[in-house]
């Protein structure tokens, strides 16, 4: 059995969707046990570790959702499922492949559950924009306060601006904009998460 790497919108409701579909449509019936997180963190995956070599006669699923993967569970996870205990297979749910490390992707096959959500286009031209076009930007956007929806949807349009510039983009990017991600849910000003980010790129441009 193949372990499974799910892309989705949601990773929390995908999750719970995939489990009903499991529990309902599938005979004889199997164990199917739930990890869900907002960041799924070391101590997580030393319980996902410690539950699945737990005996049962039938298969096992166990089904990991998460908007943010550490990297330390990531690595602790590695062997389990490079070397999954007997009838067990692991099902990972997650928004994006660079939630993920290359070395636990590629024991992993993947399915892309997402739909294509209108994508909002980034104020800002990345490849010319100056510090004072950043300043302007930003007080605009002190202007009217964002909720967190608005101003996920503000990061998420530099996330595509950025995949779709010429400019290098480092790993520890894609750490920067989750980090953002996160302040922006605990109601971050939206100005306060894209000052970094966007510093983040004027710099790069430079080298």
């Amino acid at each position: 059995m193949s372990n499974l790497l799910i892309l989705a919108n949601a990773p929390k409701q995908e999750a719970l969707v995939y489990q009903k579909t499991l529990d309902t449509h599938t005979q004889p019936p199997i164990f199917v046990e739930l990890f869900v997180e907002d960041e799924l963190k070391i101590e997580h995956a030393h319980e996902i570790k410690r539950r699945c070599v737990l005996t049962y006669a039938g298969e096992k699923i166990y089904i990991i959702a998460a908007h943010h993967f550490n990297v330390f569970a990531q690595n602790a996870l590695l062997k389990i499922l490079e070397e999954s205990p007997i009838n067990t297979r692991f099902v990972l749910i997650a928004k994006h492949k660079h939630a993920l490390l290359s070395t636990l992707l590629s024991r992993l096959t993947c399915e892309d559950r997402r739909t294509q959500i209108a994508r909002e286009r980034f104020p800002l031209n990345l490849h010319t924009c100056t510090l004072a076009d950043v300043y302007t930007y930003l007080q605009n956007l002190d202007k009217t306060p964002l909720n967190p929806e608005e101003g996920k949807a503000q990061i998420q349009a530099f996330l595509y601006a950025l995949q779709e510039s010429t400019i290098s983009l480092p790993l520890d990017m894609l750490e920067d904009i989750d980090r953002a991600m996160r302040a922006n849910s605990l109601y971050y000003r939206a100005s306060y998460n894209l000052l970094p980010l966007l510093l983040r790129v004027l710099e790069l441009r430079e080298t």
